[in-house]
């Protein structure tokens, strides 16, 4: 990070106060990043953000007073609001497409190394979906554990895109990085960013989660 470069602020919102504990350890390893407030439960999120303007906010699921999924659906309907990013466990796989419905824009275990929380919270800041590959099982599991609820809204979602971008969101589900997707593909990397952005215009989705979440309720 240079001087001219401001560290990536982040609000960390959990009941439990260990783990709230934990995030402040792991992100003093972290010059980048700045963990400039806490909440206890989700009906605090939406004045810690009006007083602290996170970057990005790491979400708790479960809380007694208001859970994350509601916190969260309430934080994303105001304007300009920070990225949210949802703290799971893997007895919680059931949560993780609601919070995505719910305007969420990734997820990661609470379980995580120190490296994958600070690289979740910089791909958020970057406009990506952080998405572990431990945890993106919570996404597919938790879709495919519905049956056939939504496949045929998402099946008609994927009609309308051409055959490149069917292509494109289908390497994307799998975890693919844009690099990684130019190099399969033969096209260069703005290309493929170009089409993911125009994938999630034509779907109607955030991120590449996002895109993930209606290529899995497809199959």
């Amino acid at each position: 990070m240079t001087n001219a470069e401001q560290p990536i602020r982040v609000l960390a919102v959990d009941d439990d106060p260990m783990v709230l504990d934990l995030v402040r350890v792991m992100f003093k390893g972290a010059p980048d990043i700045v963990l400039v407030a806490t909440a206890s439960d989700g009906d605090e999120v939406i004045d810690a953000v009006t007083a602290y303007h996170p970057d990005v906010v790491l979400m708790d699921v479960q809380m007694r007073r208001l859970n994350g999924i509601d916190a969260t659906a309430a934080l994303t309907k105001r304007p300009h609001p920070p990225r949210v990013v949802i703290l799971t466990t893997f007895d919680e796989k059931e949560h993780v497409p609601r919070a995505m419905d719910a305007g969420a824009v990734g997820f990661i275990l609470k379980s995580a190394a120190s490296k994958e929380l600070y690289d979740a919270v910089r791909a958020a800041h970057a406009g990506e979906s952080p998405m572990s590959a431990r945890s993106a099982g919570h996404l597919r599991s938790g879709y495919l554990d519905g049956g056939g609820e939504g496949r045929r809204e998402a099946r008609r979602l994927l009609q309308g895109l051409s055959e490149r971008e069917v292509e494109i969101a289908r390497l994307v589900a799998v975890e693919r990085t844009n690099p990684a997707i130019a190099a399969e593909l033969f096209l260069s990397e703005s290309t493929v960013k170009q089409h993911v952005a125009t994938i999630q215009r034509k779907l109607g989705v955030e991120g590449r989660i996002g895109i993930a979440m209606v290529v899995v309720r497809a199959e």
